[in-house]
């Protein structure tokens, strides 16, 4: 494949950096337009294997991990099998930052413990059947003999499972 060199940075100003290699096997998002030669022809098989993902480091594809966001998606082939296990999730629009926690073993609150994405991959079944209307960030905080006071000391998480002291009950 032909391009020039001096054509794609006078293109591409940004990318002028003496960090970067075209045909250096790293397919950079940049770089992947006709007038750099698809990144020096780093990006062909993306380019082909993918033509509609649109991923800021298309190089993390494939890496083994699950980078979840635009990576999890059909067009990315669901992070180029990383993902597969989580593409119900994807599907559900299971929208959280790390794929990987879901259904690791541990109640991660929040956006993981929605209906979308099954409860946390069911990691927070027994949690949610004890708290069902505490929605906090960080589930294993609830009952860990430690009060954490602020949204963990409330009713609805009951007095931070015991751990916090109850209003009625504080001495005045």
């Amino acid at each position: 494949m032909e391009w020039d060199v001096n054509f794609c940075f006078s293109h591409v100003p940004q990318l002028s950096s003496l960090f970067h290699h075209s045909g250096n096997g790293w397919c950079t998002r940049e770089y992947n337009i006709k007038e750099c030669g698809y990144d020096g022809g780093d990006c062909t098989t993306f380019n082909q294997k993918y033509p509609d993902c649109d991923v800021e480091f298309p190089t993390l594809l494939g890496n083994g991990y699950c980078n979840g966001g635009a990576y999890n998606s059909q067009k990315c082939g669901y992070d180029d099998g990383d993902c597969l296990d989580k593409k119900e999730l994807a599907e559900s629009n299971c929208n959280v930052d790390r794929p990987d926690l879901l259904g690791d073993g541990v109640c991660n609150g929040r956006a993981y413990n929605t209906v979308e994405c099954n409860w946390d991959s069911g990691d927070c079944l027994v949690f949610n059947a004890e708290y069902p209307d505490c929605n906090v960030e960080f589930p294993e905080l609830i009952a860990n003999g430690w009060c954490s006071g602020g949204e963990y000391d409330v009713e609805e998480c009951k007095w931070d499972g015991g751990d916090c002291v109850a209003p009625e009950y504080s001495p005045a």
